[in-house]
């Protein structure tokens, strides 16, 4: 039993290798199909269509520039797995990181391919000239599948490294490079699809901005068309309904006028993180609200439920994004007619304007005449002014058994002398009532504790009514 067990395991582990040894071959073998292709390309097509000058445009020159580069990284890792088919792992270790150059290709692609479709409508004699470089033995490829073969093989790389990857045992020595070489190629992939999601979104709002007529680029870095489309308009009476056209972008929702078949004319455009949505009615009603703006639509489409999730959505993200990265559109309104000036538009004339934060229906009037501002510097007077009388007071209770004249007065005219002083108008108006005392002089010495206990009642109500006020 032991034998068979050990004879079934060393047939499987003879078919892995056998597997895995087939898995690599398909990549050296698809690797120079692959860069004999690029030669069909660059020999056929390209070179001699920049010699005869058929077609004069930068991008042709970026194309051919790019294959070069491609056909010379393709070149290397044909000659590391002929130097040592088993050592794939370190091949593509190496030559991994030089993957993310098919996304400037892949950036590209999409432009080149339009140039050429169009230059073969067009211009009758670059048709001929492809047509009869398509038709030869040596070529035997249509120009567009040639063209997306660079695209194409990076994803073919990330399969094909799975598969040896499958039939390499744990235990084999290259099993870990060979994980951290299919992750760098995933990267890879991913760049070169980020880029192509780039320039697709790209041309969606470029598209998009050629239909509108107001002074406004909708084109930036890291905007993306969601949803665009038709929607009806509930008037403020809600005695009608307009149609008007709707286009969801990730940061704003645009309200225009007209078609985009023909042109349109945006009317408002409110940014997401300013926006709210509910369902009013289970019949596809839904409210938009933004600030001071208010629109009541629903889709004559049955579709009222797609609009109101991916507006949903759309503020969910967006808000989400602004907790980590403040963008200039934080303090942006909704704007209409002639304010849409005031919309951030790159390489587009734009009138300058002041920015407002509240628009005038949200401004609070208050009536000045019921408001007291208090000022430090006043609060610190009456604080030294408190504080100075209650020292005196003290002062004062040394001397309320002594009936030596001279500290009296002495004390009595340093009062005068503080209260002269000061600057407060309350205080020195209800200093007035003290001032009979203040002249007597204390003529008979008899009627010296008196005097001073009167001035101290009219001084302590008069800070009563200071303090209370």
């Amino acid at each position: 039993l032991n034998n068979l067990n050990e004879n079934n395991q060393k047939q499987y582990e003879e078919k892995e290798r056998n597997l895995r040894f087939q898995a690599i071959q398909e990549i050296l073998t698809t690797e120079v199909t692959y860069l004999r292709q690029l030669e069909i390309l660059m020999e056929y097509f390209i070179q001699p269509i920049i010699e005869r000058k058929l077609l004069n445009h930068s991008l042709l020159s970026s194309l051919s520039d790019n294959i070069k580069t491609l056909y010379n990284v393709s070149g290397e890792l044909i000659k590391e797995l002929k130097q040592n088919s088993e050592n794939i792992a370190d091949a593509f270790h190496k030559l991994a990181p030089f993957f993310k150059l098919y996304s400037v290709y892949a950036y590209d692609y999409e432009q080149i391919l339009s140039l050429l479709q169009t230059k073969q409508e067009n211009d009758c004699e670059f048709k001929d000239f492809v047509n009869k470089q398509e038709t030869r033995p040596e070529v035997g490829r249509k120009l567009p599948s040639l063209l997306i073969t660079p695209i194409q093989r990076v994803p073919r790389y990330k399969l094909l490294l799975r598969e040896v990857l499958q039939h390499t045992c744990n235990k084999h020595k290259e099993y870990n490079l060979l994980q951290v070489c299919l992750v760098e190629v995933e990267k890879a992939a991913r760049h070169i699809n980020t880029f192509i999601e780039q320039y697709e979104e790209s041309q969606k709002l470029l598209k998009l901005q050629k239909c509108i007529v107001n002074p406004i680029n909708l084109v930036k870095p890291g905007r993306k068309l969601i949803k665009e489309g038709a929607l009806m308009r509930v008037s403020r009476r809600g005695n009608s309904a307009y149609r008007r056209y709707f286009v969801l972008l990730n940061d704003i929702l645009l309200y225009c006028k007209g078609d985009p078949q023909n042109s349109l004319t945006i009317c408002c455009v409110l940014p997401l993180n300013k926006c709210k949505i509910e369902s009013v009615l289970s019949g596809g009603l839904f409210r938009v609200t933004c600030l001071n703006e208010t629109l009541l639509l629903y889709s004559e489409k049955d579709d009222s439920n797609l609009w109101i999730a991916a507006i949903q959505n759309s503020i969910k993200k967006y808000v989400e994004c602004r907790q980590t990265l403040r963008k200039d559109s934080s303090s942006r309104k909704p704007l209409r007619h002639n304010d849409l000036n005031l919309f951030p538009s790159e390489n587009v004339p734009i009138i300058a304007g002041k920015r407002k934060r509240l628009d005038k229906e949200t401004e609070i009037n208050l009536d000045a005449s019921k408001i007291m501002y208090l000022k430090k510097d006043n609060e610190s007077d009456i604080d030294i002014q408190s504080d100075n009388c209650l020292i005196l007071l003290k002062r004062f209770k040394r001397f309320k058994n002594n009936d030596d004249s001279k500290y009296v007065k002495s004390y009595e005219q340093k009062i005068n002398y503080k209260i002269a002083d000061k600057e407060n108008v309350y205080f020195t108006e209800h200093s007035k009532v003290c001032s009979p005392i203040q002249s007597a002089n204390f003529k008979q010495e008899s009627s010296t504790l008196k005097s001073i206990s009167e001035f101290f009642t009219s001084l302590g109500s008069s800070l009563k009514e200071f303090f209370r006020f």
